[in-house]
C-alpha cells in the first residue's frame, strides 16, 4: 500500500479499542436486562421479587465504612482504571514501514507499508526455501519475527542458522524499516 497526499494521515494504523468498549458494553446490557425483568416483575406481580429484595436489603444495611463496601469500591476502581487505560492507550501497530530511500524503483515521496500479516507471511515462505524445513509458521511483532520450524533433520541449530539468515535476508530485500530480529525454534519430527 502507498499513500502520496502529505497531508493525510499515516498509514501505520493502530487497532481499534473494541475490548474494553465491548466489556463494558456487555456489562451496561446485563445491568440493563437485570433491571428491566426486575421492573417488569414488579409491574405484574405488584411486589419486589425476592431475588431482589434480598440484595437489596442487604446492601440497605451496609455503611460507607464497612469492609464490604470498601473491597467493593477498591474492586470497582481498579476496574475502572484498567478499562479506561485499555481504551486510551493505542494499541500495536498492524503494519510496518518499507524503506523506500534505497531506490528500490518507487516513488520516494510516498509511504509504503506491507502488514504484519504479509511480512509473517513472507518471512514463512523465505524460510521454506531452506533445505530441511518440512513446515514452517510466523509470527511478527513490533520488532520481532518469530518462526516455529518443523524438520526431519536432527541437525536443528544448523537449520536455524540458515532459516534466520535466509529470512533476515529477505527482510533487508524487501526494504522493511526498522529491521525486526529474527528469531526460530526448530523441532524435530519423527519420520
Amino acid at each position: 500500500m502507498s499513500r502520496s497526499d502529505a497531508r493525510s494521515s499515516s498509514l501505520r494504523r493502530r487497532p481499534s479499542r473494541t475490548v474494553p468498549a465491548s466489556v463494558v458494553a456487555v456489562v451496561l446490557l446485563a445491568v440493563g436486562v437485570l433491571a428491566a425483568v426486575a421492573a417488569i416483575a414488579r409491574l405484574v406481580q405488584g411486589s419486589w421479587a425476592s431475588q431482589v429484595t434480598g440484595p437489596a436489603s442487604a446492601v440497605a444495611g451496609l455503611t460507607w465504612g464497612s469492609t464490604a463496601v470498601i473491597a467493593a469500591s477498591a474492586v470497582v476502581a481498579v476496574l475502572g482504571v484498567v478499562l479506561v487505560v485499555a481504551g486510551v492507550k493505542p494499541g500495536a501497530h498492524t503494519s510496518t514501514r518499507l524503506d523506500t530511500s534505497r531506490g528500490l524503483g518507487v516513488v520516494a515521496e510516498r509511504e509504503y507499508v506491507i502488514s504484519n500479516r504479509s511480512l509473517a507471511r513472507l518471512a514463512a515462505a523465505r524460510a521454506d526455501l531452506v533445505n530441511g524445513v518440512d513446515d514452517v509458521s510466523a509470527s511478527v511483532s513490533s520488532r520481532r519475527v518469530h518462526l516455529d520450524v518443523t524438520t526431519t533433520s536432527e541437525q536443528r541449530d544448523h537449520i536455524r542458522a540458515r532459516v534466520v539468515a535466509a529470512v533476515t535476508e529477505g527482510l533487508t530485500a524487501a526494504a522493511v524499516q526498522p529491521q525486526p530480529r529474527v528469531t526460530a525454534a526448530v523441532r524435530t519430527k519423527e519420520i
